[in-house]
């Protein structure tokens, strides 16, 4: 049995209870376990655990920040959830595209919207959730798709992920990240990076082009980069 768990911006009591409510119900019909997050506002659900959440319910009009400067946010973070807005208007297509939203929710929310939604978060991350590795960023966590990064590169003690959504500030040390990304296509090219294989476009004497950043490649490393990359592009074939 799955533990499924349903993250929600919203400040409204009222619209808050039938949520709760209505994911009650749902869990029973399912036969599942479950639990809802409730935050207050856009700001808090911004910067808290949103990453690990099989849906994230946004409110559009909240106190401090709304629900799509949130969701925004969200998406800035690496946070790539199965994320629904709820408001009291008709449509809001071309800013849930931005966000790669599911769609969106009318109040009063009913049951069966509801239940429509959160069956397809719940097929969503059946797929989703076995791609995802966990780091540590200060006191929270960031949860990414190893399929994204293009690159982890440190400077000064200083960590920093590359994605195609943007860069993630990490404390961990590289030699932990490297062992949380065995099994992935990466290689230790420098000490100070670690390329994704699978965005490799370019190879000089002396750096690689990944993702469209041209990165040094230590002389001592870059034999067995070389082979590393041979034996991969000869896999993907």
């Amino acid at each position: 049995m799955t533990m499924l768990t349903v993250v929600m911006a919203e400040n409204s009591p009222d619209d808050a209870r039938i949520i709760r409510d209505h994911l009650n119900r749902f869990l029973a019909d399912q036969h599942e376990e479950g639990h809802l997050v409730h935050y207050p506002d856009g700001e808090a659900v911004a910067s808290g655990l949103a990453g690990d959440a099989d849906l994230v319910l946004l409110d559009i009009d909240m106190p401090r920040l709304n629900g799509l400067d949130a969701a925004r946010r969200l998406r800035e973070r690496g946070v790539d959830a199965p994320l629904c807005f709820m408001t009291n208007y008709g449509s809001l297509a071309p800013e849930g595209y931005a966000v790669e939203a599911m769609g969106f929710l009318v109040k009063p929310v009913s049951y069966r919207a509801f239940a429509s939604i959160m069956e397809r978060a719940r097929v969503a991350s059946a797929y989703r959730r076995p791609r995802l590795t966990e780091f540590k960023q200060g006191k929270q966590a960031i949860f990414v798709d190893a399929g994204e990064i293009l690159y982890i590169e440190t400077e000064r003690k200083h960590v920093v992920i590359h994605t195609k959504r943007g860069a993630l500030p990490c404390s961990e040390t590289m030699k932990i990240i490297e062992g949380k990304l065995d099994g992935h296509p990466f290689f230790r090219i420098h000490n100070a990076y670690l390329a994704n294989l699978a965005f490799v476009q370019t190879i000089t004497p002396t750096d690689v082009v990944v993702g469209g950043t041209s990165l040094p490649v230590s002389k001592h490393r870059r034999r067995r980069f070389l082979d590393t990359l041979a034996r991969y592009m000869g896999s993907a074939l």
